[in-house]
This record gives C-alpha cells, structure tokens and sequence, in this order.
C-alpha cells in the first residue's frame, strides 16, 4: 500500500520530510528516464526484483535496499510476481549533507546486516502520519533522521552488478506511454511514432520487458491510478479512471483488482 504526504509549504525549511510511505507494497514495473524529484529508500520483504542505474543491472532479494537519488535515470520491476517491498521517498534541504555523513553515499544496491529496522521505522512513520497531532511535520522529520541514523551502522553497498542494454525504441515507447497515459493510445499510434511495423514493434517490447505493450500500459496508468486516489480523496473512482485513460469505470475497476489486488475503493480505505 502506498501513502502520499502532503504539506504546506510553510515546513520547506525542515532538513528532512517523508514524501511517500510504502508498507508492503507489491511493486509494479517502473521505468523512469528523468528519475524521481526526491531520494527514496526500498527495503526487499519478499520475492526478488531487478534494478538498472546507468547500464548497470542489480538485483534484489529479501534482506537487501534500494537507494536511490533524485533525477536520476533508472528502472526496477519484479523478477518474481510476489516482490514486495517497505519503501520511504523523502525531500527536505539538508537531504543530500545528511546522507552524505551518513555514509549512503550513491544510489545502488544495499545489503542489510538487522531486517527489522527499516519495517520498525516505516511502521512508525506511517502511524505518525495517521495521527491527529499538532507539529506532526515536525515529528515525521524527526522520525526520517532517526530511521536514517539506524540505518547507517548497518547497510553495505552492493556492488554485483552487470552491464545491460536498454533498447532505445522501447525507452521512446515508454516514454510516450507514461505521458499520454490519459489518452486512447493504440498500437498502430505507437508503430507511426517508432516508424517500425506493428508486428516487429511488439516482438521487440515483449522481448525486452517480458510483457505485452498493453500489459506495461494498463500498469502505468493503474500506478498513477493509486496515487490518484488517494491524492484527491474527492473525485469519484469513475472520475479517477478516465484521468487515467479508462473509459468504462466496470472496467477500470477489473483491471485494478487484477494489478492491485482490491478493488480502487477498498485501496483508498
């Protein structure tokens, strides 16, 4: 389950402040050619998964992390259908000196020597950003450093990784995909933007990503579905499906179950 925080702009000058809470999400594909706007911290509960960093492939397993810098190119999906992770994105203006002392000083693949002290401390940023407390962005601040400070004696860097090929026409495919989710994309549309056959066109994406093109689409556009909503509590679930290119909301509702695991209103509960 992903939880997005919101604030006013009045707490910018806090050192740290979570920006995401994951508690045993099960990770969809992500592909991000311009990277995320804050760091975030993955930590492996179950299954495996794949990560890419500047043509480097790592993997991980259960007991291992995730860093990653912001507005840094990379991707991750599951190698397994279960890989589920605890995750935590956070911004704040000493983000970058505070992770630097710290020792977390590149993103990669992190090996973790204690398994629960990233799950203790989500739990307990979750439960803080749940209650009803006066300075409570103070207090989530004070739980990112903590997590942080825990994390630090006990996280050692990765380095088995190996070189990859990120096919150039699959990267403009799924860049054009993640921006016009929201539209009625079809493959011919998608082979007159690649200038490639559509027969060829799909061989090549399957080939590379393991899943069909519609299979990758309907992902993203459930993904920002998620964040939808529970970032606009108001809008109607059938509103939220055709922000994210689903014109029949019975159908919207199949193909979240099907990704998400539950209905798009038991999500938001």
């Amino acid at each position: 389950m992903l939880y997005n925080l919101h604030y006013s702009n009045k707490y910018n000058f806090l050192p740290l402040l979570p920006k995401l809470l994951g508690v045993n999400h099960l990770q969809e594909p992500v592909q991000r050619p311009h990277g995320f706007p804050v760091f975030q911290w993955f930590y492996c509960v179950k299954g495996q998964g794949e990560f890419i960093i500047n043509g480097q492939r790592s993997i991980i397993s259960k007991g291992q992390g995730l860093l990653i810098y912001p507005h840094i190119s990379h991707s991750y999906k599951g190698l397994t259908s279960d890989w589920t992770v605890h995750l935590i994105g956070f911004g704040g203006n000493a983000c970058t000196e505070i992770l630097q002392t710290l020792h977390m000083l590149e993103s990669g693949v992190y090996h973790f020597s204690n398994s629960d002290i990233f799950p203790t401390h989500i739990e307990n940023l979750l439960y803080l950003s749940q209650r009803n407390i006066t300075e409570k962005e103070t207090e989530l601040s004070k739980a990112c450093y903590s997590m942080l400070l825990d994390l630090s004696p006990c996280i050692r860097q990765i380095h088995n990784t190996t070189a990859t090929y990120e096919n150039e026409l699959v990267r403009k495919l799924i860049d054009y995909m993640e921006e016009k989710y929201a539209c009625d994309i079809s493959l011919n549309e998608l082979a007159d933007y690649v200038n490639l056959s559509k027969e060829y066109m799909c061989n090549l994406f399957k080939h590379t990503m393991h899943q069909t093109i519609m299979q990758y689409l309907q992902t993203v556009r459930i993904s920002r579905a998620r964040i939808f909503l529970i970032q606009y509590p108001e809008k109607h679930v059938a509103e939220i499906a055709h922000m994210c290119g689903f014109e029949s909301p019975s159908y919207f509702g199949k193909v979240f179950k099907k990704i998400a695991g539950c209905t798009p209103d038991n999500f938001r509960r």
